[in-house]
């Protein structure tokens, strides 16, 4: 290629340089922009939708509306859209049922009026907007500018006939809007990337295709016609010399293309497979979930890996990893996932499709028995092992990867088995809810509003033989009525502010001043940390202390199983010293996933409470029934009794009392109330 050719070429790529910027920053960004703000809204509104008709769907099973509600807690908890959108539940009367950020917990929804002359209130005009299937939009003010109403907010609305509640999103516009403009820079630099990476394919290209040509015209011009008799022959040889040049360069060009494909797929297997274990790795992540309307990823961390690396040796490390991977992938056949390898001993569980959430709820089940129950055997050096994993959840998030590592560090932090991200995470509204729940709890110890309700539980002929007692705190709402929260409210706060200990010492202390009053067991819930809390069990021996051996008689320590048992030496130390007093013990939430049958055999305590998310499957769920029998036979074979919780419903109940469980507890047989027999 001569110069001038190259300088008319460098000319017309600097000038289509300039022009395309031009095109993008005045024409194809402002549009780019506006059709991202409003393909994120659509995907948003599309999440609620399904969610809505997920919620609809299910509410259908069951009876009970608190017990519905506490069920779907966890999938709207986790649901948000943009940056500080989220679901809200209220009912007919404008109430308030689950509120995720507090935010109405603090400014009166019931009274809250829409901007503008006319006296409009938001939740008549909510209910008003689910009837014509309409989005409800309205200019509002914002936390960090109150005092101007310019901040356009959009609620969707869905009615829920089964209960008569309403489901509701609460956003902004502009929080898609500023999300979007702040991609300009992004794209930007993007298009420039693939202008020059085009513009670098497009010279390569002409040099390749030109060169040769150029080569054989410079050949043919050096040949000079001399006679006119050899001009025939000449032109011959012309022709012939032409030809070869011609399927050269087709040759050439073929190769080039063929070479591009193999270096293509070469670089494709280098940037997205993870070279050790040769599953997809945090790139290929990346770019799978760009286009994905709804993702939920779980986070899988190998536990102390360090300490097989170090007994083992790195080597014996990376065969570890990779029988990780083989057993990761066969376990996301089963549920329709995608597993990805990305980093170190930190492994995902990618679901592109919203997947029921109690499928979901099982599949999080089963991740974590998945190491627990299979061990790794490495072949190549005959060694057996078992992991503990620890799981970071993030369901339909912005940044998913982002979020899930977030839950994840969370999770560990905490010394949880696993931990959902949700926006509340270190953020100004989880400071406010706090702040309000602090107070709530102070005024309710101060006050003594700490009440214990009790739920009954029945024996096989439907009598009612004892009750377990669980936490509210006693409140009054604007029309000087009692209200009473339920712990999930404010136990997570009461922890965090240190308030839980004169919690649990007002709760105990109403239970113990019951029993002389009744003839009917009370059981009351201890944790393992509770046990490990010298001020705490130093606050049950206080309370002990005023009841004599018969009415001790008539108290159950229920201890909640969970993988933080850690030292059941310690539980079995526990077990002997109250059993001896007269208390007796009981095992809850049995089957849950971390269940030890060897540990129970040591403990052997009087009672195991069957987890309800067993029973609550039980007539549709083949393996929660199978699990159950299994509990019974070995409860029966130690003589333990079993109680059944979570019993919904009349099937449930008939199918329990067919596989002989003793004893039986449920919204279908009774609720918590505040006062026993």
């Amino acid at each position: 290629m001569d110069s001038k050719q190259f300088f008319k070429i460098t000319s017309f790529l600097f000038i289509s340089f300039i022009v395309y910027i031009i095109f993008f920053i005045f024409f194809l960004s402002p549009k780019i922009n506006d059709y991202l703000t409003n393909r994120s809204l659509e995907i948003s509104k599309e999440q609620f939708e399904k969610l809505a008709n997920i919620i609809n769907n299910e509410s259908k099973k069951f009876d009970d509306k608190d017990e519905f509600l506490e069920d779907i807690k966890l999938l709207v908890n986790s649901l948000t859209f943009g940056k500080t959108g989220y679901v809200f539940i209220f009912d007919e009367h404008g109430k308030i049922i689950f509120d995720p950020s507090g935010e109405f917990a603090v400014n009166s929804f019931k009274e809250l009026k829409l901007p503008g002359a006319n006296e409009r209130y938001l939740y008549k005009e909510l209910k008003e907007y689910a009837l014509k299937n309409k989005p409800l939009e309205y200019f509002w003010n914002k936390i960090e500018d109150p005092y101007n109403y310019k901040y356009k907010k959009i609620y969707w609305v869905s009615y829920n006939e089964r209960f008569a509640f309403y489901i509701a999103s609460n956003l902004y516009k502009d929080d898609f809007t500023n999300y979007t403009n702040n991609s300009d820079h992004t794209i930007l630099y993007i298009f420039i990337l693939l202008f020059i990476i085009l513009t670098s394919i497009g010279i390569f290209t002409a040099i390749k295709i030109i060169a040769p040509f150029n080569k054989a015209l410079s050949e043919l011009n050096k040949i000079d016609i001399i006679k006119s008799s050899e001009n025939s022959i000449k032109n011959k040889d012309k022709v012939v010399y032409f030809s070869k040049q011609f399927n050269n360069l087709i040759d050439e060009v073929e190769l080039n293309r063929k070479t591009l494909e193999i270096q293509e797929k070469l670089f494709k297997n280098r940037l997205y497979i993870d070279s050790l274990t040769g599953i997809k790795n945090r790139t290929a992540l990346e770019d799978e979930i760009k286009d994905k309307e709804f993702v939920s990823i779980v986070l899988i961390d190998i536990e102390s890996f360090s300490d097989i690396n170090e007994l083992y040796g790195f080597h014996t490390g990376d065969l570890v990893l990779k029988e990780i991977a083989n057993i990761l992938i066969d376990f996301s056949e089963k549920y329709e996932v995608s597993p990805y390898r990305l980093y170190g001993n930190v492994f995902a569980l990618v679901n592109f499709s919203m997947m029921n959430f109690t499928k979901f709820d099982y599949f999080i089940s089963e991740s974590l028995k998945l190491f627990k129950e299979k061990s790794i055997f490495v072949e190549k050096e005959n060694l057996e092992l078992y992991v503990s994993v620890t799981l970071g959840i993030s369901i339909a998030q912005e940044d998913p990867i982002k979020t899930s590592i977030i839950a994840l560090n969370k999770a560990k932090k905490t010394n949880n088995l696993l931990f959902v991200y949700n926006t509340e995470i270190d953020t100004q509204e989880t400071i406010k809810n706090s702040i309000y729940w602090r107070e709530k709890i102070k005024e309710a110890i101060l006050n003594k509003n700490v009440v214990p309700f009790f739920q009954a539980i029945y024996n096989r002929e439907l009598d009612v033989i004892k009750y377990e007692a669980l936490i509210r705190i006693k409140d009054f709402d604007e029309n000087g009525k009692e209200i009473f929260y339920l712990p999930y409210l404010f136990l997570d706060t009461a922890f965090k502010t240190k308030q839980y200990l004169a919690l649990a010492s007002l709760m105990f202390s109403k239970i113990v001043s019951i029993l002389p009053n009744t003839n009917k067991m009370i059981s009351f819930n201890i944790s393992f940390d509770d046990i490990l809390n010298y001020e705490f069990m130093e606050m049950i021996d206080k309370n002990l202390d005023t009841l004599d051996i018969e009415n001790r008689s008539k108290l159950v320590f229920e201890v909640l199983e969970t993988d933080s048992i850690s030292e059941y030496e310690i539980l079995e130390d526990f077990v002997n010293r109250y059993r001896k007093q007269g208390i007796q013990i009981a095992i809850d939430d049995f089957g849950s996933g971390y269940s030890n049958f060897a540990h129970i055999l040591k403990i052997k305590p009087d009672y195991i409470k069957i987890d309800g998310s067993l029973i609550k499957n039980i007539t549709d769920d083949k393996n929660a029934l199978e699990m159950v029998k299994s509990i019974i036979d070995f409860s029966k074979a130690l003589n333990i009794k079993l109680v059944a919780e979570f019993v919904h419903s009349k099937e449930v109940l008939e199918k329990l009392i067919d596989l002989d469980v003793d004893e039986f507890q449920g919204f279908y047989l009774g609720r918590p109330e505040p006062k026993i027999e």
